[in-house]
């Protein structure tokens, strides 16, 4: 702390005045110091004394010579005292102030000057000495246990009466802590503009020399600089006997019988450095505290080897502990961690350690899937010991350390080399004795090392973020006086090196920014209990929240209209091979376009917009080559198209897009039935005799469809009943049908004539190999009965087959309901013969005809459109006919 007379000399040189340059510099002694001082009091007494005051005064401020000397010398006088504000750390302008706020703030700096002479003064003397440091520790145990009763909504499966356990907690503080920044030989740097410069002056165990290299953004400025040591982490290997199971893991010994050397001096840090380059395995920890700094700073640092324990004080080797880098970057050494994420940060930023191969236990237990990742709970299931964990929020900064911190800080690494040990069993053994798993746990912890220490930056919109986490409504006068306060808040915390919960914690904040108080006791109001950094500097609060209220307030305006959204419906195939997005040519835009060949041509054409209206002319030249000619109705072709564009946006019920789609069905049935019929005619075999084919195809397929739709017995009973009644009239009733006009008719013809094309390879032949034709002369009788009956039978007969009709499709009903499929049935239009004998067929030259075929080569007749398999079907019907038999044939 300076002295009374270095302090005179500081001030004499920001003093203005002539005459107190003259006193102080001739005098340096404080006795002649404040002779001289009262002596120029008492003039400067004397002189004010003597101006005019009252009427006389009005007098004289009637002529403008002795107002503006009067104004010359209150300027004078106040930019004076506004110099001495500011060393004695007085915010606020005193010239821009009425005259009580004036003389409140001349109160202040007075009592502010007089109170830090005296402290000085009576620790000159030796009255005053530097108070001891007093721990306090709070405890609090066995709180009463809370019953919980879940019955609200949400909650249904949460058990109705949850006793929670007890809760005990420690808090171990003091008072009259020194701040040791102040100790610190390299100044704090909170500068936000100012990114973090590493300070590693060598580099040991190093493959690439040390270079503390910049990086810039676009417009020139530096915004971070690199990693030291990347080089070295990324050309990082595990070594491979750090991937083999540790086949002698000891339990470590208790604490009480491990060796503890406290380090807090040069000599025993070098000691100890010697000591730690001879372990294979070092465990390491870190304690920081950030309650009373800004950035924080780091207090401890705990290194375990299997034998002893150390504890570095990092507050007093803060500039020495960089050579711990010696070992701390050793390839050959694994540094175990748990949790490492800011330890890795913090050790950068205070002590300029950085880490190579390094084994973070958290890592470890999150790829085993363990349900917890604490250190407590892994040395309770490895180690069986319950570490407390109540002394995690203490203040490190006590000095010097009680035995309950230093037993907390030495069990964080105390046994945490045998958890390293068990881990690399388990993840081996999870693995399948892999080494993948404990090689991924590794790289993850080298990817943690490259970290970098980054400054904390705000920026306009940093306030927002709590804003949101508050779930609170604010107006725009709220929003500014809470943006405002934040920003004074970061500006006096980085200025005095505190943290944000100490100059203001956030809801106290949140609190005077909704309530917008009129009067300084209304924001000391809002804050229980009360900061002192808030209390200190409460008029530029004040101001920022009078300023708010001044805002404007701008109601907000919420939109209530409801949005249609629109859902377009794309018919792209955007699998299809075809589909290109590059081709415009479907667009209306695109299609009429010239082409610029050529600006000295031979006409002029002029681009016409879509309204009609001429827009430019433009120079064009006709291309002599073209790959397509337009045909000569090109433009009607066009306007077609575009009729049909504008059909496709009109909206269609459903109705008539049905009616739409009718045609096109039933030419895609038509075609289909074509090509069915030309690929059956290829496979057809040619009959011995020549078929009659005056008969129309009505009645043909007729008789084939009745054929298919019923079984083997049914046609023989069938037969029997017609031999014995009329030919004739039986074949009329079997085959005659009016066809029906209309759209349907032609449906159910073309489907007839799928059938019936079919039949022809399913026809029987006889034993001579001439094909049956009954049923063609059954055709031609009746062609001639319905010739000579007429009109009066022909009425006769239609009512006859509505008969028969209705009942066949009872029996197809009964057929259904019987689970029976009359297609799978192989049958024939042709009348089976009842007295072929079977004693004349040689069954040897089946050559397997009769095998009996798989489930799964029978399939239904239609399939629509999918028939790829009818070839195969239809081989594999000639099996079931006679057509093979060729042993009796004449």
């Amino acid at each position: 702390m300076a002295s009374p007379e270095e302090e005179i000399k500081i001030a004499a040189k920001d003093s203005q005045s002539e005459m107190g340059k003259a006193v102080i510099g001739e005098n340096v002694s404080v006795n002649d110091f404040t002779k001289k001082g009262f002596s120029e009091i008492v003039e400067a007494t004397k002189c004010i004394n003597s101006f005019p005051q009252g009427a006389s005064r009005d007098l004289y401020c009637a002529y403008p010579t002795f107002g503006r000397i009067i104004d010359e010398q209150s300027h004078r006088i106040l930019g004076l005292i506004s110099h001495v504000f500011k060393w004695q750390n007085i915010r606020g302008n005193i010239e821009r102030r009425q005259p009580d706020d004036q003389f409140d703030m001349l109160l202040e700096c007075n009592d502010a000057i007089f109170d830090r002479l005296q402290s000085n003064l009576d620790e000159l003397a030796g009255i005053k000495k530097n108070p001891q440091t007093v721990v306090v520790e709070s405890r609090i145990n066995n709180i009463t246990p809370v019953k919980t009763t879940c019955k609200g909504a949400g909650a249904w499966n949460l058990k109705i009466n949850d006793i929670r356990p007890l809760i005990s907690a420690r808090l171990i503080t003091a008072k009259n802590i020194p701040r040791p920044q102040v100790k610190f030989q390299i100044p704090v740097d909170n500068k936000a503009d100012k990114p973090f410069m590493p300070r590693l002056k060598d580099k040991p165990n190093s493959l690439k020399p040390l270079a503390i290299l910049p990086e810039y953004d676009e417009s020139g400025d530096i915004v971070s600089y690199l990693h030291p040591y990347e080089f070295e982490l990324m050309k990082f290997e595990v070594p491979s006997e750090r991937l083999k199971a540790k086949e002698s893991v000891h339990v470590p010994k208790e604490m009480k019988e491990t060796e503890l050397v406290y380090v807090d001096t040069a000599e025993k840090l070098k000691i100890a450095l010697q000591e730690l380059s001879h372990a294979d395995e070092l465990a390491v920890d870190v304690e920081h505290h950030n309650y009373r700094s800004f950035l924080g700073f780091t207090c401890l640092v705990q290194i375990s080897t299997k034998l002893k324990d150390y504890i570095f004080d990092a507050l007093e080797l803060r500039d020495d502990m960089h050579i711990l880098n010696e070992v701390l970057t050793n390839p050959k050494i694994v540094k175990i961690f748990h949790g490492a994420d800011l330890d890795i940060e913090w050790l950068q930023r205070d002590l300029s350690l950085y880490v190579v191969n390094m084994f973070d236990t958290h890592q470890a237990a999150k790829a085993l899937n363990y349900a917890r990742l604490s250190l407590a709970f892994l040395l309770k299931i490895y180690c069986d010991i319950e570490i407390d964990k109540t002394f995690q929020l203490a203040d490190w900064r006590i000095r010097p350390l009680p035995d309950e911190l230093i037993a907390y800080a030495r069990q964080d690494t105390h046994f945490l080399i045998y958890v390293y040990e068990r881990l690399t069993n388990d993840l081996l053994k999870a693995g399948n004795e892999q080494p993948h798993l404990l090689r991924g746990v590794y790289q993850r912890s080298t990817e943690l090392c490259k970290k970098r220490y980054v400054k904390p930056v705000i920026t306009l919109s940093s306030h927002l973020d709590m804003y949101r986490k508050s779930k609170q409504l604010f107006d725009n006068r709220q929003l500014y006086a809470l943006r405002e306060v934040f920003q004074w808040r970061d500006t006096i915390a980085r200025q005095e090196d505190e943290s944000y919960n100490y100059v203001l914690p956030n809801h106290m904040m949140l609190q005077i920014a909704e309530n917008l108080p009129r009067e300084m006791q209304g924001i000391l109001s809002c804050c229980n209990p009360i900061p002192p950094l808030v209390k200190q500097h409460l008029f530029p609060l004040h101001q920022i929240i009078l300023k708010a209220r001044e805002q404007p307030l701008v109601k907000p305006i919420i939109d209530t209209e409801v949005t249609h959204r629109t859902v377009s419906i794309s018919v792209k195939d955007y699998n299809s091979k075809l589909y290109c997005p590059h081709d415009l040519t479907h667009l209306e835009e695109i299609q009429d376009l010239p082409t610029l060949i050529n600006f000295k041509s031979d006409s002029e054409q002029q681009i016409v917009s879509d309204d009609g209206d001429r827009v430019t002319s433009v120079c064009l030249k006709k291309s002599a080559l073209h790959f397509y000619d337009k045909p000569n109705n090109w433009e009607e072709e066009q306007l077609m198209i575009k009729r049909k564009r504008k059909e496709k946006d009109l909206i269609l019920q459903p109705y008539y897009r049905y009616l739409a789609i009718l045609p096109i069905v039933e030419k895609e049935k038509l075609d289909e039935a074509a090509r069915i019929e030309a690929e059956e005619k290829e496979f057809q075999l040619c009959p011995t005799t020549v078929v009659d084919n005056t008969v129309t195809e009505e009645k043909v397929i007729k008789t084939e469809e009745d054929a298919y739709s019923m079984s083997v017995k049914e046609m023989l009973k069938r037969k029997r009943a017609e031999s014995s009644s009329s030919k004739n009239t039986a074949c009329v009733r079997s085959n005659v049908k009016r066809p029906k006009t209309g759209p349907q008719n032609n449906q159910f013809s073309t489907e007839k004539r799928v059938n019936g094309s079919e039949e022809g390879l399913n026809r029987p032949l006889k034993s001579d190999g001439s094909a049956h034709d009954n049923g063609n002369d059954n055709n031609n009788d009746n062609l001639n009965i319905l010739s000579k009956e007429g009109p009066s039978s022909s009425q006769s007969l239609a009512q006859d087959q509505q008969k028969s009709d209705k009942k066949k499709l009872k029996n197809k009903h009964k057929n259904k309901k019987s689970g029976s499929s009359p297609k799978s049935y192989q049958s024939s239009n042709k009348p089976i013969q009842i007295d072929f004998d079977y004693n004349k067929v040689d069954f040897n030259k089946f050559k397997g005809g009769a095998q009996k075929a798989k489930p799964t080569e029978f399939k239904q007749q239609f399939h629509g459109k999918n028939n790829a398999n009818k070839s195969q079907n239809k081989k594999l019907n000639k099996l079931f006919t006679f057509s093979q038999v060729k042993g009796n044939k004449k």
